[in-house]
């Protein structure tokens, strides 16, 4: 294996400061570099989307307009922002919640407060959000609930069904008949909603560019091989499909597998990111359910305790390798989420030439989408979220305030040019 840049930085310790620069940049060009180090694929397309399209994640927004149109607003500065300058920067679409089960958020943004009992004041924010996608040319990919606590998550559904002892992430969402009976019934009730300010049934709405089932989720306490999560997949994708047969369905997973075919082995097997493919949910799997459009992967190498000396090879593999899998299936591949910590990590330089080179990575792949986490207005602090950038208003792209804009206006300018 090469040696990305990390070599070069303890060599350039003991150098002048003149020479200890030009020794940074070339490290961080051969960071970049191990970052791009991707085969060449051929270009996939979610949809009308280019190949190698740039979303951005803004999971706020239903709760932002909920909030401003229960206060009488006439429009939501919030979700306003987030989408003129989503277009700004030549995004092709947005990642944003198309749920809200949160108890502590009843009365102000939550949309089912109990099974079946659903807050139209709430219900309105998102036929807002959806409505001024439309209007600013903004796509959306749109997750149906969350795995974690989050706005609700798996434990609530449980907790609905009236199992003891609900938990975050709990397995019993997926296998349990009470409780996916009551997921199904939320799906149905959502996607055959009609947008109260533009009159669109949300399983047609132009502005979808595609659901998912869940945000992330796993199959811890699931069987090994993977079968009782992918049986859920595909009962719950059909749900989707009955009700937005139009529309592209994803899983929303983190791209773990259940084993290393289809994956290099080698590289996998000897580090501690080797769990990721003991994971009792199956990319390869559930990406070849027929009633799934594409395959989703996220990829976090610090949560996953991916070494530093090899986060930037680890990024090429994954989105490498998943895409490959998704290729074969005759399905695009959308890496859902990435990151990289904003501190007590790589510096913003060294988070940079990762992020250049995993972005042309995913296009010289040929991927379907790329969307990076996450996407902040201006009113948020900086400590709110730690993977956060900006395009703030009154600064150029390439401010180091915005961390990242400046690259990815690069890759959305780069996207579908294969």
């Amino acid at each position: 294996m090469r040696s990305g840049g990390f070599v070069h930085v303890r060599i350039c310790s003991s150098l002048s400061l003149l020479l200890l620069m030009a020794c940074g940049d070339e490290s961080l060009d051969a960071l970049e570099e191990e970052a791009a180090d991707c085969p060449e694929g051929s270009p996939m397309r979610l949809g009308e989307a280019p190949s190698a399209s740039l979303l951005l994640n803004a999971y706020y927004l239903q709760e932002e307009a909920a909030v401003d149109l229960r206060e009488g607003k006439a429009e939501s500065p919030v979700v306003e922002e987030v989408l003129a300058k989503a277009a700004a920067i030549g995004a092709w679409g947005l990642r944003t919640n198309g749920f809200n089960d949160a108890a502590s958020k009843r009365g102000m943004s939550t949309i089912q407060v109990e099974p079946g009992v659903y807050d139209e004041a709430s219900l309105r924010g998102l036929d807002w959000v959806l409505t001024r996608a439309a209007h600013h040319e903004v796509k959306l990919v749109l997750p149906l609930g969350n795995f974690w606590d989050a706005y609700g998550g798996t434990r609530q559904y449980v907790q609905w069904a009236g199992l003891p002892e609900a938990r975050e992430g709990d397995p019993r969402f997926f296998t349990e008949r009470q409780v996916i009976t009551l997921y199904k019934q939320y799906i149905t009730f959502l996607l055959s909603r009609t947008n109260s300010f533009d009159g669109i049934r949300y399983g047609e709405h132009p502005a979808v560019l595609g659901w998912e089932l869940l945000n992330e989720p796993r199959g811890v306490g699931l069987d090994r091989g993977g079968e009782a999560m992918r049986a859920w997949v595909d009962e719950i994708a059909a749900v989707v499909k009955a009700q937005a047969p139009g529309q592209r369905v994803g899983t929303g997973e983190e791209g773990f597998d259940t084993s290393f075919e289809g994956y290099d082995a080698a590289f996998w097997s000897g580090m501690p990111a080797a769990s990721l493919f003991d994971a009792s949910t199956s990319f390869r799997g559930n990406t070849a359910s027929p009633l799934i459009d594409f395959g989703s992967a996220h990829f976090y190498p610090e949560f996953w305790g991916v070494p530093r000396e090899r986060t930037a090879r680890s990024g090429a593999h994954w989105i490498a390798e998943h895409a490959a899998l998704a290729r074969e299936l005759g399905k695009p591949f959308f890496l859902g989420e990435f990151g990289l910590r904003n501190h007590d990590g790589f510096s913003l330089d060294e988070r940079r030439a990762l992020y250049r080179g995993w972005l042309r990575c995913a296009w010289r792949v040929g991927v379907g989408g790329i969307a990076p986490w996450m996407f902040a207005p201006d009113a948020r602090p900086d400590a709110w979220d730690e993977f956060t950038f900006y395009y703030r208003d009154g600064t150029q792209p390439a401010d180091p305030v915005n961390r990242y804009t400046d690259l990815f206006i690069e890759a959305a300018g780069r996207a579908g040019t294969r």
